[in-house]
């Protein structure tokens, strides 16, 4: 084989590797108490040294939000919004991080969403948006983590998801950009 070909082989084997590499997503976390160019450090800082996370951004903009980058396998959603409430809050108020979802047909499940919620009572709690019609904000609760455990910890949307199919209820995650 020449070495023209066996370096081919070696980059076709190479980005199936990388094709094969476990999955990463991009999120929004929509992040209270940002009040200036310090507070959007602290809370990228915080988020980003967080094991798991590829990329963060922090906007400080009306409704301030980190767009988030990271590896399910390895950190769930409610870990970074630990890393969020971790963050030193430069001006006395903790910054908080949550989530953005549009339920159209809440009304129509609500008894059987509010029961799965209430399954993750000290993890998360959903609050019906007071702007927007059929959209509600998921309030993460401080999360008691083992540091013993490796793998993802606390409340994911990966879960969210699955529980909303198993009850036909479809919903949609707010995304900025």
């Amino acid at each position: 084989m020449t070495s023209s070909l066996r370096l081919l082989a070696l980059l076709i084997a190479a980005t199936s590797m990388l094709s094969a590499a476990d999955p990463v997503v991009t999120r929004t976390f929509y992040v209270s108490g940002v009040e200036c160019g310090s507070c959007v450090y602290m809370v990228q800082q915080s988020i980003g040294e967080t094991k798991g996370v590829e990329d963060v951004q922090v906007v400080q903009i009306i409704d301030n939000y980190a767009q988030v980058t990271f590896n399910p396998k390895r950190v769930s959603d409610h870990q970074i919004a630990q890393a969020v409430r971790e963050a030193i809050p430069l001006h006395g108020t903790p910054y908080l991080a949550t989530l953005r979802v549009k339920m159209p047909d809440y009304a129509k499940h609500k008894t059987a969403v509010d029961k799965l919620f209430a399954g993750w009572k000290g993890s998360v709690t959903l609050v019906p948006s007071l702007e927007v019609k059929d959209e509600f904000v998921i309030h993460f609760e401080p999360l008691k983590a083992d540091s013993k455990k490796a793998e993802p910890q606390g409340w994911s949307l990966a879960a969210f998801t699955e529980a909303m199919k198993g009850l036909g209820v479809g919903f949609t995650l707010v995304q900025e950009g």
